[in-house]
């Protein structure tokens, strides 16, 4: 039987799958535009290695927006990397967020193997691998995706100690502080990450011993302190009041735009109670969602049949990370935008949670069929039963072809998909169809026979410029969404597309929901 297969197994499995995921990866990293916030966040990166490399005397980096709140772990290793890469700031940028995506792959398996061995991993490397939420985020989201890598791993060294406790080896406390530093060192709300484990690890000890609680806790706090510091550049001017600004700052974010949630417009500083839940219902695949609810449904008997009082505690410790952020969002309704990117780091732990419920269901039934059948029907079972997640995932990964390089924009089939969730969710957010959009334009202007020598062409823009004018050569110039202009080039969110009329020469769509438009204003002169 398939359940009887050596740890071995299913380590090579997850490794080839890994491998599979790194060659996609380096074949088309090319594919994706740029975000609509990627600029400003290449510049502060550029910013954190010049305070570096001026000896903390260039401190432009107070001057980028807001930046600055954020620490700059994954920007200032983005933009030092450029220096060696081949490819521009951008390509480089989400290679490197691409190879942070695939770590969290990576820490995914091996808390899964932990939790429950090699095939509970490899089912939860393989679930997190068809999220597209993930997936898409992997290439361009510089903050949310190393950020679910730092949790994940911080997380599988937590559960670590559980086992080890009272006699945690020091090299494992240094592991998990420097983790827990450098995803502190991208958002600082990670602290919270020793909060829980804290509580938990109380409990795993029933209060006993304090001190060896306190000789544990201390090193590892100690060390992802400083190891955030170093990251972070705006902390170091007052490393204790200012990671703690940054954290109150966070908890009722000023952000306040139109956000799009079931048809209906609202502003991001107020949100209904049901804004997360919904669009988690609505982004994840109907497949996860059946897992996490029978995980959730049969919580008490997964956890009954872990192997140890460690690994309760590393579960317990799991659903705490998953229900407190849960619960702050609905109960306080915190300021959210970009559907649900600030909570990229929950899909690690519920391709866990459904990896750990399957399994559990699969061997109830595999028990139940051997007390009542044969051999032959339980692999007869076994075969359909693994034949259909085949074709499940099967589609699962032509689904996100098609969508392809926009896997993001992903609505399941229980709400019509991509196609019916135009104009009631958002989609593409980051903006990134607009390097398509802007090669689609140089390509009608080249059958027109290019722009006329001397003339510089004026393209009109609702929608993030950059994300565009790096990908339009020099004779287009950039221009306001509502001044004279040859061409307007507009995304589909906040119905920019209506904002001028004119011939649409372009539409970039997937699903036949349309993403961003280009239209020739001459026509209307």
């Amino acid at each position: 039987m398939l359940i009887f297969l050596s740890d071995i197994f299913y380590r090579r499995a997850a490794q080839i799958v890994l491998g599979l995921l790194a060659v996609i990866v380096l074949l088309t990293f090319r594919d994706y535009g740029i975000s609509w916030d990627e600029e400003i966040q290449s510049q502060y990166g550029q910013a954190i290695l010049d305070y570096y490399a001026s000896f903390f005397v260039d401190r432009r980096f107070k001057e980028i927006f807001n930046l600055y709140l954020y620490g700059g772990m994954f920007d200032g290793l983005a933009a030092f990397f450029n220096a060696y890469t081949p490819v521009n700031i951008y390509e480089t940028r989400h290679l490197l967020n691409a190879a942070f995506g695939l770590l969290g792959l990576w820490g995914t398996w091996r808390l899964g193997r932990f939790m429950g061995g090699g095939r509970v991993g490899l089912a939860a490397l393989v679930l997190l691998t068809l999220t597209p939420m993930y997936y898409g985020h992997m290439f361009n989201n510089p903050k949310d995706i190393p950020f679910a890598a730092g949790v994940v791993w911080t997380l599988y060294y937590m559960a670590k100690t559980f086992r080890a406790f009272p006699y945690v080896p020091p090299r494992l406390i240094v592991k998990m502080g420097i983790v827990l530093g450098l995803t502190m060192g991208i958002r600082v709300g990670a602290a919270m990450l020793l909060g829980y484990w804290g509580v938990v690890l109380m409990a795993h000890t029933r209060l006993r011993p304090l001190t060896g609680l306190l000789r544990l806790a201390i090193p590892v706090g100690m060390t992802a302190y400083a190891v955030m510091l170093v990251c972070w550049p705006w902390a170091q001017e007052s490393p204790l009041a200012n990671p703690l600004r940054a954290l109150i700052e966070f908890s009722d974010f000023p952000q306040d735009v139109e956000v799009l949630l079931n048809g209906t417009i609202y502003r991001s500083t107020a949100l209904p109670w049901f804004y997360l839940p919904l669009y988690l219902y609505v982004q994840l695949p109907v497949f996860h969602l059946a897992l996490l609810a029978l995980a959730f449904f049969s919580m008490p008997f997964i956890a009954r049949a872990l192997p140890s009082r460690a690994h309760r505690s590393a579960l317990a410790l799991i659903l705490l990370t998953i229900f407190v952020p849960v619960c702050y969002a609905v109960f306080r309704h915190p300021a959210l935008y970009d559907a649900v990117q600030h909570f990229i780091f929950l899909l690690p732990l519920f391709a866990l949670l459904g990896s750990l419920a399957f399994w559990h269901v699969y061997e109830w039934l595999d028990h139940g069929i051997a007390q009542f059948g044969n051999s032959y029907m339980r692999s007869f079972t076994a075969a359909v039963l693994f034949s259909g997640l085949a074709a499940i995932g099967y589609y699962h990964i032509c689904t996100m072809i098609r969508l392809h390089p926009y896997e993001y924009i992903y609505v399941n089939a229980l709400e019509g998909g991509v196609k019916s969730a135009f104009g009631q969710y958002e989609l593409d957010y980051w903006g990134s169809s607009f390097k398509e959009a802007a090669h689609r334009l140089q390509e009608k202007v080249a059958q027109e026979g290019g722009v006329p020598p001397g003339k510089i062409y004026q393209i009109a823009i609702c929608g993030p410029w950059a994300a565009a004018m790096i990908y339009l050569p020099p004779d287009f110039e950039a221009v306001q969404a509502d001044d004279p202009a040859e061409f307007f080039l507009s995304t589909t969110r906040w119905h920019c597309e209506n904002m001028r009329p004119g011939k649409e020469i372009v539409r970039i769509e997937r699903d036949s929901a349309p993403l961003s438009i280009v239209k020739d204003l001459r026509t209307v002169r």
